[in-house]
């Protein structure tokens, strides 16, 4: 009975003592009892240990009062929510050295990942090499547009030819994608939709005026920004506007401006009036067939139409931006903003209702839609205005989850990373942030940062504050 006795305590030393050593949990980073968002199914797993090793996510486990941990870095996550970081899909400036400040911005805004429409690609490459406080940038290099264009430094083919060897010299020089704009003729951009599918490297952009918007998507165009094409494309008046966008063309070439602008107050009155469901959910079909992206920065069409008058001249986000770019922001200041009347800007706000009822169609009719934000323009500051651009997907009619998905799930899709981005879950990219409040129940708790983790390094609340102390302009 003793030796049976003794048995049994020994069994009990050792199966305790197998427990303790189980519940040791060893990382370079560990987040203790807090909320992990599941960005997929849309739902909060309470309770939670996260442990980061190498940059990644090694372990996801409940919480026990009984663990132990072996980390120099050990976050207190009670009462917080982990979720993975955010993405701007479209941005500007980011490998600008006049703008260098951006990088924090986009940082401190838990902005970790974001695609630049147009940039420098040598210095996207020296910024990555330096290790640098940065995002992650994917950048499509110069934009490739027609002769009527007032983008200083686009590329301007004259021909298929010439367009095919711009797309090859971007592509050998790095280039993650193509980015095409509104005045390409029909033949030059199917040279380059033709090159850029041979070369399996993506094209994205403006939808060509040339171009119908279904066109585009049969093509492989791989994302449509802002709307452009898919505002004709929703309407009962396609071929109407499509003359009117020749008309247009026609005016501005040969100087008639005040025609040029009333042309152009028309097309966007007409993209509202002649708004119709039923078009917008077939183009969708068709833009989900082809897993399209759409980008419709609600963002930019909300700010660039609403700044008549100086709404946004005195906003406390200004103090990051250098005064001449703020010079360029303000349309009292600059071509052909000044020349608009009353009517234009009215008719420009009223296109932000039409693009919400647009996106909510689109993402009913399962099209894979991107948070981005067109930052650097019009009063939309780099960074802050993500958070900006989820609320207004939300406004639009997408759920707190979906609009997540947008920022989160949807860009690592985008750029088949999603073996290893765009979820908190093990074996992920420790690329996270660390939220004061549940953004699954607000969506503007998206900006309740306590932390940030880039890589798994963790960045506190004091790190972020200096960033964005470092980041402003002086004036």
């Amino acid at each position: 009975m003793r030796n049976k006795l003794i048995g049994i305590i020994f069994c009990i030393t050792l199966l305790s003592t197998v427990s303790c050593d189980n519940n040791v949990l060893s990382g370079e980073v560990i987040i203790t009892d807090v909320n992990v968002i599941d960005v997929a199914k849309g739902i909060v797993n309470s309770n939670q240990t996260v442990v980061i090793e190498n940059g990644k996510i090694t372990s996801i486990t409940p919480f026990s009062n009984s663990d132990e941990f072996n980390s120099e870095s050990i976050i207190d996550g009670k009462g917080k929510y982990v979720m993975p970081s955010l993405w701007d899909m479209h941005t500007h400036y980011t490998t600008s050295s006049e703008y260098k400040g951006f990088s924090n911005l986009f940082i401190a805004n838990g902005v970790l990942g974001v695609r630049d429409l147009w940039g420098n690609l040598e210095s996207r490459d020296s910024i990555a090499a330096s290790k640098t406080m940065a995002p992650t940038i994917y950048l499509s290099g110069a934009i490739i547009d027609g002769s009527f264009t007032l983008l200083q430094g686009s590329l301007q083919p004259i021909n298929t030819e010439e367009a095919i060897n711009m797309v090859d010299s971007l592509h050998q020089k790095g280039a993650d994608f193509i980015k095409v704009y509104d005045d390409l003729s029909v033949d030059i951009y199917n040279a380059i939709a033709n090159r850029c599918n041979e070369l399996e490297l993506p094209f994205a952009g403006h939808v060509p005026m040339s171009i119908k918007t279904e066109v585009a998507s049969e093509m492989g165009q791989k994302s449509m920004e802002h709307l452009n094409g898919i505002w004709k494309a929703s309407t009962t008046l396609e071929k109407e506007i499509d003359s009117l966008e020749g008309d247009f063309k026609a005016n501005f070439m040969s100087n008639n401006l005040p025609a040029a602008i009333n042309t152009f107050i028309t097309i966007n009155g007409k993209f509202n009036s002649a708004f119709d469901e039923q078009e917008t959910v077939q183009l969708a079909k068709v833009l989900s067939k082809n897993e399209t992206y759409v980008t419709p920065t609600l963002i930019i069409t909300d700010r660039h139409w609403s700044r008549k008058g100086g709404t946004y001249i005195n906003q406390e986000q200004n103090k990051y931006v250098p005064e001449d770019l703020l010079q360029q922001w303000d349309p009292e200041l600059n071509f052909p903003e000044k020349m608009f009347p009353p009517v234009a800007w009215e008719t420009g706000k009223k296109l932000l209702n039409t693009s919400l009822q647009i996106t909510k169609i689109l993402h009913d009719n399962k099209v894979n839609i991107l948070a981005g934000t067109d930052c650097g323009v019009s009063y939309v500051i780099p960074g802050f205005s993500i958070h900006d651009e989820l609320k207004l997907l939300v406004k639009a009619g997408l759920s707190n989850a979906d609009a997540l998905k947008t920022a989160t799930l949807n860009p690592a899709k985008y750029f088949n990373l999603s073996d290893s981005n765009g979820q908190a879950a093990t074996g992920m990219k420790a690329d996270l942030l660390l939220l004061d409040a549940n953004p699954l129940d607000d969506i503007t708790n998206t900006k309740k940062i306590f932390g940030v983790i880039r890589t798994g390094k963790y960045l506190n609340r004091e790190y972020l504050d200096k960033l964005l102390d470092e980041a402003e302009v002086e004036k």
